[in-house]
This record gives C-alpha cells, sequence and structure tokens, in this order.
C-alpha cells in the first residue's frame, strides 16, 4: 500500500475511533512501528491530529461519522471477541434481529451457527455475510436504503419490524454514557434501532470500549444504558465506566 493512501486511512481511523496506537496500526497495516510514527508526524504537520504517547488523538471536539468501510478497520479483534460472547446469551431456537454497525456485523459472522434460529436484519453487510451459510434462515427488512449506515431505516423500515416480536436484538452505538444514554449520529437510524428494541425481549447492545465515555454523547438518542438486558463490551474498559454500568445492568467485558 502507498504512503499516501495509508495516511489517508490512518487519519479516518483516528476521526472514527478519537485514539489510536503505533502498535495497533503497525498490525494493522502490517508495517514496522517507525513507519508508523513516521505518518502520524507527517499527519500531524497537517494540524488534524495530536500526537500522543504511542499513539494520536483527533484534533477536533466532534467526530463525524464514517463510511462503513472505515468502521470495519477500527478494533478488529474486539469486536470479534464481542461477537463470540453472545453466543453464551443467544439460545438455540430464537429469533434474533441484528441491526446495522461493523460490531453487529462481526456479531453476525459468530452466531450465524446457533441451531434452528431465525436472522432478520436491515444491514446489507449482515445479509451478504449470512448469504455465505447453506440453510440459513434469514429474512430482510424493506425501508429507505442509507449508504454511510449500509442499511434500510425509517418509518417503512420501522412499520415492517412492528408486525414482528423477537426474542434477541443485537445493537450498536456511536456513543454510551451512563448520564447521556446510548447515542448515534443519524436520526432514521435512531428511529429504526428504537423500533427494533420496542420489539424485543432481550435488548443486546454491543460495543468495543471505545464508544463510551462523555466524551461520545451524540444528537440522537436510542435509549438509556438501563433500557438493555445485556452489555457486551472488550476488556479494556475503565473499571469506573465498569462499574457504574454494572450498578445499572449486565455487563460483560469479553476477552
Amino acid at each position: 500500500m502507498k504512503q499516501t493512501k495509508r495516511q489517508k486511512l490512518i487519519l479516518e481511523m483516528i476521526k472514527v475511533s478519537g485514539e489510536v496506537s503505533s502498535k495497533e496500526l503497525a498490525e494493522k497495516f502490517g508495517v514496522s512501528t517507525m513507519t508508523i510514527s513516521r505518518d502520524l508526524n507527517e499527519l500531524a504537520k497537517g494540524g488534524e491530529i495530536h500526537l500522543i504517547y504511542g499513539g494520536a488523538t483527533y484534533k477536533e471536539d466532534s467526530i463525524v461519522e464514517k463510511p462503513m468501510s472505515i468502521k470495519e478497520l477500527v478494533n478488529i479483534n474486539e469486536k470479534k471477541v464481542i461477537g463470540k460472547y453472545c453466543n453464551n446469551i443467544i439460545t438455540p431456537g430464537s429469533s434474533i434481529f441484528i441491526e446495522t454497525g461493523t460490531t453487529t456485523l462481526a456479531a453476525a459472522k459468530e452466531i450465524f451457527n446457533i441451531k434452528n434460529c431465525t436472522f432478520y436484519t436491515n444491514s446489507l453487510l449482515v445479509m451478504n455475510s449470512l448469504t455465505n451459510y447453506d440453510e440459513i434462515n434469514l429474512h430482510s427488512v424493506p425501508g429507505k436504503y442509507r449508504d454511510l449506515s449500509k442499511g434500510f431505516l425509517g418509518i417503512q423500515a420501522s412499520e415492517y419490524i412492528q408486525s414482528f416480536n423477537f426474542d434477541y436484538c443485537l445493537i450498536g452505538a456511536e456513543g454510551i454514557s451512563v448520564t447521556s444514554g446510548v447515542t448515534l449520529l443519524d436520526n432514521d437510524d435512531a428511529f429504526t434501532k428504537r423500533a427494533v428494541m420496542k420489539q424485543s425481549k432481550c435488548k443486546i447492545l454491543v460495543a468495543d470500549s471505545s464508544k463510551f465515555g462523555g466524551n461520545f454523547n451524540f444528537l440522537y438518542k436510542i435509549g438509556d444504558v438501563s433500557d438493555f438486558d445485556y452489555i457486551v463490551t472488550d476488556n479494556k474498559l475503565d473499571k469506573k465506566t465498569y462499574q457504574d454500568i454494572k450498578e445499572i445492568t449486565e455487563i460483560v467485558s469479553a476477552n
């Protein structure tokens, strides 16, 4: 990969996650940490990132929504571990709604072989992933297509969802805070997720630890932390946030 392309992807990843480590970037791009350090130094000259010990942070206060192709590059291993843990929650023979998002996509790839389950989704990426498996019982949701979400959202999707009752739903988020709740950057996305949650017996929030904290408080709220039966994250979540949420609902740090 050329240096200019790698630096462009690195900048997008920093914008999405807020902070990255040189080690993580080196592993993702298959280069040395010294090469990544040079890339970060070049990007810092442009004024969009701050260099910190072992990595970099995004300079702007707000984080804009980025394409799924970029989000998929962030915290890959953490998302896979989170997805695997969902096998410990979902029982065979269940109906499961999998919402849009890269962590929910990672979960879909891990839970597809739970016996006799019926899957529903509004995510084009989840649809494409699950159709790779033989004899999968899969239902898609209609609606207005949103490219940034790679999914079908809005009133039509929500009306369709209201005609079902799901045993489980897997929901992702952009920001999670005990005080501000679970939030997103898009209104249609939030509207559809609320509809899914309303029709689901067991609500599972899947999110890597970078999504937690007061700095990630976005405009559109889908619910409070207490609205979820399970919150599954990775083992990098700070202890205080973990304990604060544990007092409200079931939270799991998967590893």
